[in-house]
């Protein structure tokens, strides 16, 4: 042994606390550690972000954070803009042509989620009062809305056909198209070949952060789904019932979006939209009643 090591073990220790009073201060210190473990667990429940990636389709989320308690399984006419006095549509269509309307639409072509499939516009139909987007095979279709704007609000009357393989979204995409910095906000995504749940998702930062939920309900009839984006918070609908709200400033997109509905080609993603099976039709439609555009 040193003599250091002597020197320090020769030195006078302090006196402990009784027995007593060292097991109190145990279980104190046991007790605060539990306390400050479950407020970190509510503060990130509550919080609802995600870090994780994205199955980026032009991007929903492996995992949508919560699950709301509304359960449309009907078919429903309520419409949040009549619910909220959104009043006098700035933009709309309710596709009572035979063809896409080519000064609003831009159809799309080229690659799907990542190359798994194709764009083709003749998988887009108009007729019957409605648009259709036929899904066959590794071909599907979708369009976007322009101008887009800052801020506003959108509801579109939708609903899709059941089958594995293809994932119906519509979504705010930013117009500089520099995801993820700019936002995304998808207010319907049904990856899932039952169409039994509706996710609402946020994504936002640089990280693609998202905040979401999922809604359960029978979306192959159908129903009327709306965003609301202001300055300060946005909020989603879904037969005029809101599902989803954030007010977290950092979630707010920052420049302008469009409308943009398309149904994606799978497989894709962490099982997120799975492949096609023996269950799945020859062809699945998403079908669009109306668009209708708000201000603010």
């Amino acid at each position: 042994m040193s003599d250091t090591q002597q020197l320090a073990a020769s030195d006078p220790q302090p006196p402990g606390p009784p027995p007593d009073r060292r097991r109190a201060v145990i279980i104190v210190l046991a007790v605060a550690a539990v306390v400050a473990l479950v407020a970190i667990t509510l503060t990130v429940v509550r919080g609802g972000s995600s870090h994780t990636t994205s199955a980026q389709h032009n991007g929903g989320p492996l995992n949508p954070q919560k699950s709301a308690t509304l359960d449309p399984n009907a078919s429903s006419d309520t419409e949040a803009a009549k619910l909220l006095s959104w009043g006098t549509p700035t933009a709309d269509d309710e596709f009572d042509g035979t063809s896409l309307n080519t000064r609003t639409w831009s159809a799309y072509s080229g690659g799907t989620t990542e190359n798994v499939g194709r764009n083709n516009p003749d998988n887009l139909v108009v007729g019957n009062g409605v648009l259709t987007i036929n899904s066959h095979g590794n071909e599907s279709g979708g369009l976007s809305w322009y101008p887009g704007q800052q801020y506003g609000r959108w509801e579109v009357r939708a609903r899709s056909q059941a089958g594995a393989g293809y994932g119906p979204v519509m979504l705010l995409w930013p117009d500089a198209e520099d995801w993820p910095e700019g936002g995304e906000i998808d207010f319907l995504e049904m990856p899932k070949p039952e169409r039994k749940i509706a996710n609402f998702t946020v994504h936002y930062g640089a990280d693609n952060s998202q905040n979401g939920v999922g809604v359960p309900g029978d979306f192959t009839q159908w129903h009327n789904y709306a965003v609301e984006w202001t300055p300060d918070h946005i909020a989603g609908f879904i037969d005029g019932q809101q599902i989803f709200r954030t007010t977290e400033k950092d979630q707010i997109p920052p420049r302008p979006m469009h409308l943009a509905i398309q149904q994606d080609v799978g497989p894709y993603g962490d099982d997120w939209i799975p492949a096609r099976n023996a269950q799945t039709p020859q062809s699945v439609g998403f079908q669009v009643d109306w668009v209708r555009i708000y201000g603010l």
